[in-house]
């Protein structure tokens, strides 16, 4: 990886440029770090977030926060480093979930994604999902890389 990309500061990309999702399905507010195998984004739980219920971020919100965060990590991987576009993307299996509790409104997540195998255009990752120090969720998921995006 070239120096440019390995003194970027990751929060000052604008998210949008990284995911094919759009507003009010964004899940992910920053991407925080990116290297060849580990990327972590972060997001602040808002009420008017469309997968909030009784202040809490559903199980189905926090699945998609965990696959864009998988997402920017690609959206950086093509854009930045092979300077190219953006390209949608698939949750192809979600498993071995563990939900230890929901996050509550006014919490950040941070989410880290760690790369097990790539086959293609298929990765297979490990993902945490912590509150500070809180682990609060884990999972394995395959994601399966699509077209570009129209973006």
């Amino acid at each position: 990886m070239d120096y440019e990309l390995w003194t970027m500061n990751y929060t000052d990309i604008n998210i949008l440029e990284l995911l094919p999702q759009r507003p009010p399905f964004v899940m992910v507010d920053h991407l925080t770090d990116y290297d060849e195998t580990q990327s972590s984004c972060n997001l602040t739980i808002r009420p008017d977030n469309v997968f909030c219920e009784d202040g809490e971020l559903a199980s189905a919100g926090l699945i998609e926060h965990i696959a864009q965060t998988c997402a920017a990590r690609l959206g950086y991987y093509n854009k930045y480093v092979l300077k190219g576009s953006v390209r949608l993307g698939f949750i192809g299996e979600v498993k071995d979930l563990v939900i230890v509790r929901l996050p509550r409104q006014g919490e950040t997540i941070e989410t880290t994604v760690t790369v097990m195998q790539e086959i293609y255009d298929v990765t297979l990752v490990s993902a945490e999902v912590r509150v500070g120090t809180e682990v609060i969720a884990t999972t394995r998921l395959k994601i399966a890389q699509g077209e570009q995006s129209s973006e």
